[in-house]
């Protein structure tokens, strides 16, 4: 479903809604939630290593030496509603024993076709 057109000139490109999907979870949990993710129909994702912040359990550094398994990782990816819905209610399963956050948020996509299954 196409929901807007960006026009700039004689450039012109065609927007659809989706919906974008960011986990911060501890780098132990990467192949459990990828494979969930890919499970639910997700086309691709981007996985940012090392990640850095301060929350409920105080700060967490970004590189540990020697042990990527324990530092932070965010996995990003974008995909329709009914996907994300999925994952999400995985996730919440993963909330309620290990610490994480997701975060959800509506994004415009050019080449609709790099988000569904070929």
């Amino acid at each position: 479903m196409i929901d807007s057109h960006y026009d700039e000139g004689s450039a012109s490109i065609e927007l659809s809604k989706m919906l974008k999907l960011e986990i911060i979870v501890s780098g132990e949990h990467e192949a459990m939630v990828t494979e969930m993710i890919q499970k639910a129909g997700v086309t691709g994702y981007t996985i940012i290593p090392n990640v850095s912040g301060y929350g409920h359990d105080g700060f967490h550094e970004g590189r540990l030496l020697f042990n990527d398994m324990a530092s932070l990782i965010m996995i990003m990816t974008v995909a329709p509603q009914s996907v994300i819905n999925s994952v999400a209610k995985g996730m919440k399963t993963l909330f309620e024993e290990k610490s994480g956050v997701m975060f959800v948020s509506e994004v415009s996509v050019a080449r609709m076709g790099y988000f569904s299954a070929v």
